[in-house]
């Protein structure tokens, strides 16, 4: 839905809330919401009975009311939500939040309802939920939330914009006071007209919003997702992620090795990292992601500066900082000067710096020492660690104000921000407020902290690959495809592959021992004969692969072997061949393989050989994607240090690595026939000499067999 569309729903100048009711519920709570928040439009409550409700006038039904309202609650049981829905779309109304449960996350009479609603509304009335809290709409200064809010921290300046599918487990907590600067809070819920794409969509379109917090379970179109988020990289907006459900549990088991790298994780993580979504584990790094993001002054890459209230803090800090991948500056000898200047003789000047007990609630030392290490060059942020403030204790009380006081000062001279993290994530909610006030960003727990500033400082900004769109290859692969058959081949997933010019050992098939010694003669020994058998995935696994054999003898032993073997796991009557191909020469194993994902073609490459599943190094890519992509990718695998040339060996050629890659993104997004395709191993060779598919494998997708 164009975001436009939702500007009177998300920014009304008049609000109706049916079924309000002086005995509370959701409908009273969304009044005094709304009017905590300082709405200054018309508010208005439909109830069958009542004339006025907590001083709001209340009209018999929608159609009483003076107007056609931008925004309209429903606060009623779920059997009689579409009648209202009905009546708010017929009226045209702007939009409208549906609380009630009882639709399609319970049984099919729900799930019937619930499509009832969404054909009535379909493109006539933008519908937040069922199922949901609603739309806390800070900018617009009105909350359709039926549930407790906070009022203190957020407002018409906000620049983050939050949407999530469960709001009891995001919003209630990102919502709870440690995030200022909140423009909107959306809980979608079931999504039955409005999902967190349109969410996302409208936010983009708002230019004081700089920052958006998804939490999501799924998306229903990751290729619009895309889209959207290439978008919101255009207009510096940065998106920031929880994606709940990575776990392999109930993903279906599949033939190629692909299917369990690329589970169904992998084509998330893969687009998060190709739109330059920023993706976090917890709520609690999303709060601080989401509060590092918006403050004034972001940080700049580079490293990280850290001083601390005690040398345990500063010991926890360079642990935890080694484990998120946060680094730590280096000082240089003018900055090193500066600190010890402000600091006691006693004091080691290091980073992260420890300033001894005799500098608590010392403003002074505060600011000259953030100042000092921002101004170190290499530094793209500095940070103080403190133990978090209770009411408990007056020191804190008293010591925290001096140092957000010489956080601010210190930071108004900077170029990079300087913030305050406390120990633990538990607040004082005063603290939140004083930080925000005075422009200084506070993060909650040390983790969480330094994981933001991790990813801060990790993704740059992305620029989106145009689709190519079909190959002049296309019309030859597809009438190879369908020679293959219904369970294709080494030697037709190899044929495929070279006419996407992915070049294969020299080699042919043998239809007995004697043709498969023609073969070696021709090809030259050494070779490696391996077995061929329709639905045969993995030769190894059944004894179907025999290498270095040097001579005709070796050869006709091996291919009695391998015959014997094919017949033992497919049993008599299978028709079975030999594939004989030269041996290939050194180099690094890797797998690329990839499958047609509802995202997407999905592309995988990583560790190959036959310890790919076991290693599990892997690194996904979405189509469409380029060399450069492919190239971060490979940097991001525990085996990089073998394509660079490891203890002396020669350096692989990346550049033929990532031609590979993209030519198989190519290959499976000209194909849906196919379901997935491995390569494994590919063989890396020495720079300059290119790569060899060494096993091929394809799996065609599910119903579409072969085109008659």
């Amino acid at each position: 839905m164009d975001g436009h569309r939702l500007d009177r729903l998300f920014r009304p100048a008049s609000v109706a809330v049916v079924g309000a009711s002086p005995k509370g519920g959701y409908g009273l709570r969304t009044l005094r919401n709304t009017r905590a928040l300082g709405f200054e439009g018309r508010l208005y409550v439909v109830h069958p009975t009542h004339r006025e409700v907590d001083g709001v006038p209340a009209y018999p039904s929608l159609a009483d009311l003076p107007e056609a309202p931008d925004a309209v609650a429903a606060a009623v049981p779920a059997h009689a939500v579409p009648g209202v829905v009905a009546e708010a779309a017929e009226l045209g109304a702007g939009g409208m939040v549906v609380y009630a449960n009882g639709f399609a996350e319970q049984d099919a009479e729900g799930r019937a309802r619930q499509a009832g609603i969404t054909a009535t509304a379909a493109d006539r009335l933008p519908l937040i939920g069922p199922n949901c809290l609603g739309l806390a709409s800070y900018r617009g200064r009105a909350a359709l939330w039926g549930i407790e809010m906070p009022y203190g921290h957020a407002g018409a300046g906000g620049s983050v914009a939050l949407a999530a599918q469960s709001g009891n487990m995001a919003l209630t907590t990102m919502l709870s006071g440690r995030l200022p600067a909140v423009a909107y809070g959306v809980s979608v819920g079931n999504q039955a007209v409005l999902d967190l794409a349109d969410c996302l969509d409208y936010f983009v379109t708002d230019p004081g919003v700089r920052v958006v917090g998804l939490v999501m379970e799924g998306l229903a179109d990751l290729v619009r997702f895309r889209r959207l988020a290439e978008r919101a990289a255009e207009r510096d907006v940065t998106v920031v992620a929880l994606k709940v459900g990575r776990s392999a549990r109930g993903e279906a088991a599949t033939v190629a090795h692909t299917g369990t790298l690329a589970g169904s994780d992998a084509a998330y993580e893969a687009l998060f990292r190709q739109t330059g979504v920023h993706r976090v584990d917890d709520l609690d790094e999303m709060v601080a992601l989401c509060s590092l993001l918006a403050a004034p002054k972001r940080p700049r890459g580079g490293a990280l500066a850290v001083y601390a209230s005690s040398g345990g803090e500063c010991g926890l800090v360079a642990d935890l900082a080694e484990d998120v991948g946060v680094e730590l500056a280096e000082l240089d000898a003018t900055t090193e000067a500066a600190l010890a200047a402000v600091l006691p003789d006693y004091a080691k000047i290091a980073n992260p710096l420890d300033l001894t007990a005799s500098s608590w609630g010392n403003r002074d030392v505060y600011r000259a020492t953030a100042r000092a290490m921002g101004r170190c060059p290499g530094v793209g942020a500095v940070a103080f660690t403190g133990d978090s403030p209770t009411y408990a204790d007056p020191l804190h009380e008293v010591g925290w104000p001096e140092m957000v006081g010489g956080a601010a000062e210190a930071a108004a001279g900077l170029d990079v921000p300087v913030a305050l993290v406390t120990t633990t994530t538990d607040i004082v909610p005063g603290l939140v407020t004083m930080a925000h006030e005075q422009g200084v960003v506070l993060l909650a727990g040390v983790r969480p902290a330094l994981r933001a500033f991790a990813l801060a400082a990790g993704r740059g900004p992305v620029a989106p690959v145009a689709d190519p769109g079909p190959s002049g290859v296309r019309p030859h692969a597809r009438d190879l495809l369908d020679l293959a058959g219904p369970e294709p081949t080494e030697t037709d997933a190899k044929g495929l592959l070279g006419a996407y010019g992915v070049a294969a050992p020299v080699g042919d098939v043998a239809g007995d021992a004697e043709a498969a010694v023609q073969i070696a003669r021709r090809v030259g020994y050494p070779v490696v004969a391996k077995l061929q058998a329709p639905g045969l995935a993995h030769k190894s696994d059944v004894g179907g692969v025999a290498v270095g054999l040097a001579g005709d003898a070796e050869l006709r032993d091996a291919h009695e072997r391998l015959i014997k073997a094919g017949i033992d796991a497919a049993g008599p009557g299978t028709p079975l061949t030999v594939r004989v191909e030269r041996m290939a020469g050194p180099g690094v194993e890797l797998i690329v393989g990839g499958r047609n994902d509802p995202a997407g073609p999905l592309v995988v490459v990583g560790a190959g050989g036959v310890l790919t599943e076991l290693v599990a190094d892997a690194a996904c890519l979405l189509w469409p994607f380029d060399a450069a992509d492919v190239r971060a990718a490979l940097a991001r695998l525990r085996v990089a240090p073998l394509l660079r040339g490891y203890r002396g060996g020669p350096p692989a050629d990346v550049a033929a690595l990532a031609d590979v890659v993209v030519r198989v993104g190519r290959l499976l997004a000209d194909l849906p026939e196919v379901g997935e395709i491995d390569i494994n191993p590919l063989l890396c060779r020495p720079e300059g000499e290119g790569c060899l598919a060494l096993d091929a494998l394809i799996v065609r997708a599910a119903g579409k067999g072969p085109r008659t």
